[in-house]
């Protein structure tokens, strides 16, 4: 298996017995390291499996957009790489692979889905790292930079922006940025959905998210320390530093019955994706999705 280069000041994977422990390149803060392992730990299975059977329209509508507008043979950092279920379709493509994630399990698991597809000479480089500090990464050294999940844990704002402007830094003078987000609007919708009695328990902190976005893993155990946004406060972010192309909603109508799409034939799924582009960037159809994804090319100095 590829070395995985390790960017941490305290947890070491030899401790855990897991894992080769590569050369350190920095630090993550304690914050860092309690997302990576959270997902090393209490989410790791569920997140091997998640885009297949929990989220299908999100991995097929992001799969549409990577396809566009990710040329063949680019360079890319993938930040946040999760189990590489994206990495995969960009080796096929062509495309040379930096990939970085803080949970250590979730590298290893996407190193080892392209080694099992005979793509492990596609990866250029495979580290923890957090989104905020990619060092190892040269000035315009990509073509595209992916952060399809780092935005979705880093809890301040300075942090999002220093990710934001990590990613532009790599980019070379052309590059494209491909950012996704969650709505914050779907996520109280699933609080009502599944304890609408708690209503009155949980109101103080219902409305503390309403303001500010921020969950812990006590109140949503699969994803943890978390913040989710505003398409409005999504935009905003991600036009510093890069000129949009889009900003769509991933699953649109869809979003809250996903798995009904697993059961379609396929021409009736791509149908029905074509429908889910069609309105994906209309203001309904981003406020009705969990994710939004966002496509912008760096500005000029």
């Amino acid at each position: 298996m590829l070395r995985v280069q390790v960017m941490r000041a305290v947890r070491h994977s030899e401790a855990r017995g897991r894992g080769p422990l590569g050369r350190r390149l920095g630090s993550l803060n304690d914050r860092q390291l309690a997302v990576g392992q959270h997902y090393d730990e209490a989410a790791y299975e569920f997140e091997l499996t998640r885009l297949e059977l929990r989220s299908p329209v999100e991995r097929a509508m992001t799969r549409r957009y990577l396809e566009r507008f990710v040329p063949e043979g680019s360079i890319v950092a993938d930040v946040g790489v999760g189990a590489g279920h994206y990495d995969e379709l960009l080796a096929e493509r062509g495309c040379r692979l930096y990939l970085a994630d803080v949970s250590e399990r979730l590298l290893e698991a996407a190193v080892a889905r392209l080694e099992s597809c005979g793509l492990s000479a596609r990866i250029l480089d495979a580290r923890i790292a957090s989104a905020t500090d990619l060092a190892h990464l040269s000035e315009a050294s990509c073509d595209v930079a992916l952060l399809l999940g780092p935005l979705y844990h880093l809890l301040t704002l300075a942090e999002r922006q220093q990710a934001v402007h990590e990613a532009r830094r790599i980019l070379k003078s052309d590059g494209v940025l491909i950012a996704a987000a969650c709505n914050r609007m779907v996520a109280m919708s699933t609080e009502y959905f599944g304890e609408p009695e708690r209503c009155i328990e949980m109101l103080e902190v219902n409305r503390r998210f309403i303001a500010d976005g921020i969950l812990n893993p006590e109140l949503a155990p699969t994803i943890g320390h978390s913040h989710f946004t505003s398409a409005a406060e999504f935009r905003a972010l991600c036009t510093d530093g890069f000129e949009e192309t889009a900003l769509v909603g991933l699953e649109s109508f869809t979003g809250c019955r996903q798995d009904l799409w697993l059961g379609l034939a396929d021409d009736v799924q791509q149908a029905w994706l074509d429908l889910v582009e069609a309105t994906a960037a209309e203001a309904e159809g981003i406020g009705l999705s969990e994710h939004f994804l966002f496509v912008g090319r760096r500005r000029p100095e």
